[in-house]
């Protein structure tokens, strides 16, 4: 199994298996927590990072570091993502992106295992500079154009996090994961079918998987 499917394979197990244990954590009048910063490092599963328009593409991994802040039972998350694409891609594909999430505890913090309802929004861009010209003739890789795309998702969906203690936590999400973007291509080299040559604006729907390790400061 490719590495890329392995994780998207543990980060669902790990939601369920999270979740089937929070709904045996419930507590009446639950505590909430007063105004507490904190950060989190996190891995997420989609397939934004590259061409969207290309329907065979596949699931990509995504580092994403966040600033958290926690306030009754809200936590709000912003920070920047990366793509975790394989070595050899990186050289041809540039992405960045920013998200900005949002999470309802809805039972509070009195139990080990905290559920929670997510959503989020990430904008992003990737570029791609895969054909070139190295003065005897022109060289591709993977992709046999090159392309720039920028544009918007959302993220909507349940998770569920292990309050290990001292301020530390593990939580694991899955959530639908609509998104809209605008590719502009150029360069190309093939006649393959499966390719959409045009430029323009498409609609995505799908799903995305998203593990997290975080802290929050204080008491």
């Amino acid at each position: 199994m490719e590495l890329p499917k392995l994780f998207q394979v543990i980060g669902a197990s790990g939601a369920i298996f999270l979740t089937s244990f929070g709904t045996f954590a419930q507590i009446e009048n639950p505590p909430s927590v007063k105004g507490r910063w904190g950060v989190s490092a996190g891995l997420t599963m989609d397939r934004y990072k590259t061409d969207v328009s290309v329907y065979r593409g596949n699931k990509t991994m995504g580092l994403l570091p966040m600033l958290t802040y926690t306030h009754g039972k809200n936590q709000f998350e912003l920070g920047p993502q990366f793509s975790l694409l394989k070595s050899g891609h990186m050289d041809i594909h540039r992405y960045f992106g920013v998200n900005l999430n949002y999470k309802r505890y809805f039972n509070g913090f009195g139990n080990r295992f905290v559920p929670y309802l997510y959503s989020g929004i990430g904008f992003s861009t990737t570029s791609s500079n895969t054909v070139q010209d190295n003065g005897s003739g022109v060289i591709t890789s993977r992709y046999p154009y090159n392309y720039k795309q920028v544009g918007v998702n959302l993220s909507i969906g349940y998770g569920l996090e292990w309050q290990i203690g001292k301020g530390f936590y593990i939580g694991s999400s899955v959530s639908f994961n609509p998104g809209i973007y605008s590719v502009r291509k150029s360069d190309f080299m093939s006649d393959i079918d499966w390719i959409n040559k045009s430029s323009g604006t498409f609609g995505r729907l799908d799903f995305n998987v998203n593990m997290q390790l975080g802290y929050r400061f204080g008491k």
